[in-house]
Parts: structure tokens; sequence; C-alpha cells
């Protein structure tokens, strides 16, 4: 009579490691759902989550393999706990690895091409006030001669009182606003013509003193998702670019705070993510598990010859710079 019992009792974990892995499969659905297709992409912490693809996937294979390793050791003879837990601790190991394989890698920015005639080429890097000097800010811009830069988290004002603009560079920006756009000297001359004066996130619009001259720049720094899950501010910011990628040739750089799959359909309004990004943040841990929250978007006047995020030695900020090689349809 015990020990039926006792075989009952053990019976439970068999139907307990089987729930446990069910709720993980249907989690990692869910998760690449979001992903692929932009279900739950504005929702509560999943939308942070979303920008985390290898750090989630492997989050949950380390949890499918815990119930795989307790089906082995607590039921060695339950061939259905075993396939089971495995059969989802397989897919996600599979999963892992795509996301792996499939991410685009870092370069150095002396593996970049030199741009070609007809290309723009757009640099975007949020430096984080001062963790990135002006030395170290020009000597990238020098390596890459970029007709575009958006440094986020960098006020205009700083740059003009230390004297710190590039040669052959002209800069704008709006007072308060911790966002700073070089132009090469050698593009027409631009004017601010909106600002985001709500306080809610950073950015501001650049349209050429000549309409049509040259591409408009949409220059943004979002609020990013709070640890409570708060979206609001980033929401705020993605639907304020939204509204500008209206008009069109207009071009999108900056720390967003976001990636495309919190963007219906990659896109906001009729600006489109011009290509993948490698993970730029943060620049202190591998790419695998980082996420491409700075990016580039562009109406569809406009097509990606080449994206990279970049691997810059002795990197001081959180980000890793990006660049893009844009060229007109």
């Amino acid at each position: 009579m015990n020990t039926g019992a006792r075989r009952v009792r053990k019976d439970r974990f068999t139907p307990l490691l089987l729930v446990g892995a069910a709720m993980i499969a249907v989690v990692a659905i869910v998760y690449l759902a979001g992903r692929e297709f932009g279900l739950l992409a504005r929702w509560w912490l999943f939308s942070g989550a979303l920008a985390f693809p290898g750090f989630v996937f492997a989050g949950m294979l380390a949890g499918s393999l815990i119930l795989t390793f307790l089906a082995l050791i607590l039921r060695r003879n339950r061939k259905i706990a075993l396939l089971g837990t495995g059969v989802v601790s397989t897919g996600l190991l599979v999963a892992l690895l795509v996301t792996a394989f499939a991410m685009p890698a870092t370069v150095t920015p002396d593996a970049v091409p030199a741009r070609q005639d007809g290309q723009l080429r757009v640099l975007g890097w949020n430096v984080l006030q001062g963790a990135e000097d002006a030395a170290s800010r020009a000597a990238l811009i020098g390596a890459l001669q970029p007709d575009i830069v958006v440094l986020s988290e960098l006020y205009q004002g700083n740059l003009l009182r230390d004297g710190d603009v590039p040669a052959g560079y002209v800069s704008y920006g709006v007072r308060g606003i911790a966002v700073t756009v070089l132009v090469a000297d050698d593009l027409p001359r631009y004017r601010v013509v909106d600002a985001d004066e709500s306080g809610r996130t950073s950015g501001f619009v650049l349209a050429p003193e000549v309409d049509g001259a040259a591409p408009r720049i949409v220059a943004a720094h979002l609020v990013a998702l709070s640890f409570r899950g708060d979206s609001s501010g980033r929401d705020f910011g993605l639907d304020w670019i939204s509204s500008h990628c209206g008009s069109p040739d207009t071009i999108v750089a900056g720390d967003l705070n976001a990636v495309p799959a919190n963007m219906p359909g990659r896109r906001l309004g009729s600006c489109r993510t011009v290509g993948a990004f490698a993970p730029s943040w943060p620049s202190m841990v591998p790419p695998l598990f980082g996420a491409a929250i700075d990016n580039v978007l562009a109406t569809p006047e406009w097509d990606a010859a080449r994206v990279a995020t970049l691997d810059v030695a002795g990197i001081a900020t959180d980000h890793r710079p990006i660049v893009a090689d844009l060229v007109r349809r």
C-alpha cells in the first residue's frame, strides 16, 4: 500500500515538468510572433524584451534545460517527460543558433569601404555626454567621412562652447535638446523647422533652406522604456517621428530606444528601416546579447547600399556607433 502511494506521488512530477515545458514553448511562440509580426510590439516590458532576442532565447533555453535535467534525474524511465522537455529545449537551441548566425556582425571603422559617388553616408552615435571626447568623435568622423552625423546625448551648445565642431561640418541643434547634428559643408544649408517642446522626447527636424535641395533630417533620442514597463515616453517619440515621416525625402537617425519589432511593419509613417544593424547597446556585452536600438530609417526615395554597426577600440560610451550608406532610387 505504501509503495503504491509513493509511486503515485512520484508520478506527479511528470505532468509538472510537461506543463512547465509547455509554458516556456508558448512564451517562445508569442515572442517569435512579436519579433516577426509585431504582436504586442508596444506592450509593457514585453516590448523591451523584443530588443534582446539572444538574451531571451538563452534564458528560456536555460530554463528548459533545467526541466530536461529534472526529467532525467527524477524520471529516468519516463520517456514522455524527457521527450516533452527535450523537444522544447531543442527548439530553443535552434532559435538561439538562428539568431546568432542571422545577426549581422559588427565591423571596425577601417573595414568600412570608402563612400562611393552618389551615396549619402549617415553616422549615428550616442556619445553619452562627456564619455566620448572631441578627439574620439573627430577620429571616427575623419575615418568615415559621413555626410550627416547625428550625435545623441550631446548638446550643441557644449560643442560650440568648446570649439569642437569638426572642420568641414556645420552643426545644428536646439537649446535644451541633447541631440546635435553635423552636416558636411558641401551639402546645402539647413534650418530647424520643428522640435519636440513637450519634454517627453529629444528630437528636432531639419529641412534644407531651399526646398528639395537635400533630404529632411529627423534627429532623435527617444526616452527609454522604464524598469516598471512604462513605454509612454518611448511610444510618444515613435509617434512623433511617424508624424514627420509623412513628408517625402526624409531620413531618420538616432538612438530610438526601440527596435524595428516595436514599429508596425518595421515602419514609422512612410519611413522604413534601411537595413539590419547589429546590436549597438550596451557596448560592453557581446552583440548577441545586446539590442539594436540605434537605427536609420528613410522614406521610399532611399535605399541602403550598406549598413553597419561599428566596433570601436577603446569605446567609452555604452553605445556602438552605426553607419548607413544611402542611395537614391
